[in-house]
């Protein structure tokens, strides 16, 4: 199989990435092994961390986000400081950009051009295009540094080996457009939901299709709770957990404004929490044992797009913070410490407007990933 061109562009080139196709139409016959014999990798906490954004514009953006060391130590009397400064800033797609995912030094952005961008963010280089879809890019997520899935309007999932970027497989049953993929903490099965108003489960074993259930409305997102044991389905206004024993629901979030992302973070003590995103600009901490809301961010001015998470050390602690990041579609950037919810013990619904540092990129952005940084 060919492998995707290599460059040596840039990310803070301005100029469009390499056109060159690469079609990967080809698949090998089953999913390669060595993605269900992984262990599930927690993200280890990092010092400056970056921001990737897509947005309807085609730009994608890169914006590294970097500690300013303080005198003061003490989290409950002064919050550290944090600056952003852009790394890259370039039109990746010819169409707007519908997801973008890191795993490990790589960085895949998918839009409605119907191609995946491939690029090295240790090296800042391009590596190329995939064409394996033949509909607008609507999910891609890693598994660890060996593998990467898609899905697309064409109602198929590929799933990719990073070491060559080869198409290991093409997961047809969807009758409709994928709106979602995630794939278990185990690597070895997969939820996928679509306009068809189904979810599917995905034997990555065997590359085939291993159940499927009705939902009677369209699944706009599914996402594994960090253990495996439940998953979450967003369906407009209303977000099910469901138990993954027997499948039915064992929690329910509604809201009268629609949910438009959601992600899971896992508390040593108060369990599994569910933050989400909706069109009323607001961020809200779930509960998801008891269905209680503990904490509510409010700082944007237009629609909650996406949000991601990750650890990260400043200079002066010795424990990584929680950083919760959310993108609103007028272009702003917030970055929240989900660690003041905890702080304020006596309180049980935490509502702070203050994010710990903002960024404006003046674009319509549409989804966010976050990285490590590598240093040269």
């Amino acid at each position: 199989m060919p492998k995707p061109k290599r460059t040596s562009k840039n990310f803070d080139t301005i100029e469009s990435p390499s056109k060159k196709r690469v079609t990967h139409k080809e698949s090998a016959s089953d999913t390669d092994h060595n993605l269900t014999s992984q262990t599930y990798e927690m993200k280890e906490p990092v010092e400056d961390f970056l921001i990737v954004v897509g947005s309807y514009e085609r730009i994608l953006y890169g914006i590294n986000g970097r500690w300013v060391k303080s005198d003061q130590n003490n989290f409950d009397k002064c919050k550290p400081s944090l600056h952003f400064d852009p790394t890259f800033i370039f039109p990746a797609h010819i169409g707007c950009i519908k997801a973008v995912a890191v795993g490990s030094r790589y960085l895949a952005s998918g839009s409605t051009d119907e191609v995946i961008k491939l690029y090295d963010i240790k090296k800042r280089k391009e590596l190329g295009s995939l064409l394996q879809h033949e509909g607008s890019i609507t999910t891609i997520q890693f598994y660890n540094k060996t593998h990467m899935i898609s899905g697309s309007e064409d109602g198929t999932l590929c799933i990719w080996r990073t070491k060559d970027w080869e198409c290991l497989k093409v997961l047809k049953g969807h009758k409709g457009r994928v709106n979602s993929v995630d794939i278990h903490p185990s690597g070895k099965i997969a939820l996928s939901v679509s306009s068809d108003k189904t979810v599917r489960l995905w034997n990555f074993l065997t590359g085939r299709k291993a159940g499927v259930n009705k939902l009677g409305r369209e699944g706009e997102m599914v996402l594994w709770n960090p253990t495996g044991d439940h998953y979450a389905i967003l369906m407009g206004q209303e977000i099910n957990i469901y138990n993954i024993t027997d499948g039915q629901v064992t929690q329910n979030f509604q809201l009268n404004s629609r949910y438009l992302c959601m992600q899971y973070f896992a508390h040593e003590t108060l369990g599994d929490l569910l933050i989400t995103g909706s069109e009323d600009k607001t961020v809200r901490v779930y509960n998801v044992k008891n269905g209680d809301i503990i904490a509510t961010y409010m700082g944007h001015k237009s629609r909650i797009k996406d949000i991601s998470i990750i650890y990260s050390i400043p200079p002066m602690y010795s424990t990584p913070l929680s950083l919760l990041t959310s993108i609103s579609s007028d272009g702003v950037i917030n970055v929240w410490i989900l660690d003041e919810i905890w702080s304020n013990k006596e309180r049980e619904d935490v509502t702070i407007t203050t994010p710990l540092a903002s960024y404006n990129t003046k674009s319509r952005l549409t989804c966010v990933a976050l990285s490590q940084t590598f240093n040269d």
